[in-house]
């Protein structure tokens, strides 16, 4: 089923826009190259015959400054949303390099004379000798004209390949909520069908309470602060808004073990037992954090043998302790971002050993990238081609996490869509893991806030979504909040996120049965309280959960009524 829902979004990412293409000899099989590419700077273009597709590509060497580069002249339409991308293969690398730097961009002059520069794409881990794509979605500003796109590698001493390369309008999409919203009864709906015995003639009435989701909503929450009788407001708000936790703070190393030796597990074990206490599931962030600037002092000091080893220790100590109490793991936070682990150890693939061994210690939990820029900026095709490059050398990878961050209400859900289209190619479910929407008009917030919500709902790859706070009195960013006061009260927002969750997108129906012996409602997937009552009496109360198969409900309507689930 998973599969079969991913048809309508992709179809290749390379060329997925069936529009106009508007770069010429595209895909490289005109062998010469006046008047479509040409070299920025100074360097040499020839064709090759090692191709992505077709039978040619282009060659890039003799570059001599990191600005020399494969180049065209484009005509575009400022306002207008576009899809660049294109397939580079490196063909050397500098000495003791294992990956190099890319980059998709676009500069234009505006009408200031000032130069525009948008970046497309940019991907620091490109390894030798390997097709990979480079690309993304922008807009072009007002003003923009004489504009130029460049496939450009940052170390002028690398000779590259380049190949089926595509420029297109990402189209407007007027009836987009409509689309969302059909897409969400297909998804997110699933047939229960309730039957009584044929020869039933009382009247009854049946109620069905869904009392849980299957996709996930949920919120960062402070470790002290869940716990913290003082704070019983925002737990009990928390609780009563969201099924779904992970800990802001008090799983991240370099808060966990300031200093070495003295690690505190009391901080997020005692939250995390108090969550799983109130039936919340929780993910885990995070094992490790590449970015340098987020590595405690004293492991920067370490050696190689001796981080190393630390490593091994940390994996072992916090995925042991917290095995059974969270449902998932973030393995080595924004790693597209950040490869400090990479560089110190000297080891490229020192994240996928990450991934390996924290599944040995506990194989039942989920494993996740999770990065941002996603949404908002160029990192969608990067993630992507990571997240493909682990699946394909066998990996125990479970899904992507998108940050989300968004400081924009004014929302384009076409070129958002496109992003979240391009990382579920790579095949592997989606958790949007810190959503957060930045305003400083709580109205705004909350109509964007319901747009973003339907978009991600809708989307046959996304599983879950968890907002990076709720409360601006415990939040990085009070313009996100959703929730206000000493008393922790819903704005605007918050009632806009609480009419999805409590109401659009939950099923409660009453049904009164008068001589017949079956009827079928659709119903959101989740975890359902059934309830049968005879002359205002309650006679039966059943639970069950409600999945993609559907769910069929036989009354027994005998001297003790009973109910059989099947």
């Amino acid at each position: 089923m998973f599969s079969l829902l991913f048809l309508w979004c992709f179809a290749g990412f390379g060329q997925t826009l069936a529009g106009v293409e508007l770069l010429k000899n595209y895909d490289m099989e005109m062998v010469h190259f006046e008047h479509n590419w040409s070299c920025k700077g100074g360097c040499t273009l020839i064709s090759s015959k090692d191709h992505y597709s077709g039978w040619h590509s282009v060659m890039v060497s003799n570059r001599h400054h990191n600005f020399d580069a494969l180049a065209q002249n484009v005509a575009v339409t400022p306002g207008n949303v576009y899809n660049f991308t294109a397939y580079i293969k490196l063909l050397n690398l500098q000495h003791g390099a294992n990956y190099e730097t890319v980059e998709a961009t676009m500069t234009c002059l505006g009408n200031n004379g000032h130069k525009i520069y948008l970046k497309f794409g940019h991907d620091p881990y490109v390894r030798l000798n390997t097709w990979t794509l480079l690309g993304g979605i922008h807009q072009v500003p007002q003003g923009a004209h004489a504009c130029q796109v460049v496939i450009q590698v940052k170390d002028p001493s690398v000779n590259y390949l380049v190949d089926h390369t595509s420029l297109q309008v990402v189209p407007e999409n007027a009836n987009w909520r409509t689309e969302a919203n059909a897409r969400i009864e297909e998804l997110r709906k699933s047939d229960i069908t309730v039957t009584f015995p044929s020869d039933q003639n009382e009247n009854y009435q049946v109620e069905l309470i869904q009392d849980s989701h299957e996709f996930a909503f949920g919120s960062a929450v402070g470790a002290r602060q869940i716990v913290d009788p003082a704070y019983r407001k925002y737990a009990q708000a928390f609780y009563d808004n969201f099924e779904w936790a992970v800990l802001e703070n008090a799983l991240k190393w370099k808060l966990m073990e300031k200093t070495k030796g003295h690690i505190d597990y009391n901080t997020p074990m005692t939250a995390l037992r108090a969550l799983n206490g109130n039936g919340t599931k929780v993910r885990a962030h995070n094992i490790f954090w590449g970015v340098r600037t987020h590595v405690s002092s004293w492991v920067s000091t370490l050696s190689r043998q001796q981080l190393l080893q630390e490593i091994d220790m940390r994996t072992k100590g916090v995925v042991g302790h917290t095995a059974g109490l969270v449902k998932h793991w973030d393995v080595n936070n924004e790693n597209i971002h950040g490869d400090w682990y990479e560089q110190t150890t000297g080891d490229p693939n020192i994240t996928m050993k990450m991934f390996h061994d924290a599944h040995a210690v506990d194989p039942n939990v989920k494993l996740f990238l999770n990065d941002f820029g996603v949404m908002e900026s160029y990192a969608a095709v990067p993630l992507r081609h990571q997240a493909e490059f682990f699946k394909s050398a066998g990996v125990p990878i479970y899904g992507v996490g998108i940050q989300s961050h968004i400081k924009d209400t004014n929302l384009d859900i076409g070129k958002l869509k496109g992003q979240l289209d391009t990382v579920a190619s790579a095949g592997l479910p989606i958790w949007i893991t810190e959503l957060s929407l930045a305003s400083n008009d709580v109205h705004s917030r909350a109509t964007a806030l319901t747009d973003i919500l339907t978009l991600y709902f809708s989307h046959p790859a996304v599983e879950g979504v968890l907002f990076w706070g709720f409360w601006d009195g415990k939040i990085f960013n009070q313009q996100t909040a959703l929730f206000e006061g000493s008393d922790v009260m819903p704005n605007e927002a918050g009632k806009a996120y609480q009419t999805l969750f409590k109401t659009t997108w939950r099923t409660h129906v009453t049904k009164d049965v008068n001589k017949i012996n079956s009827f079928s409602v659709r119903g959101f997937k989740g975890g359902y309280t059934l309830i049968v009552r005879h002359d205002g009496r309650e006679i039966k109360r059943e639970t069950f959960t409600l999945g993609s198969t559907g769910k069929n409900i036989n009354i027994n309507l005998g001297t003790s009524p009973s109910i059989i689930v099947g």
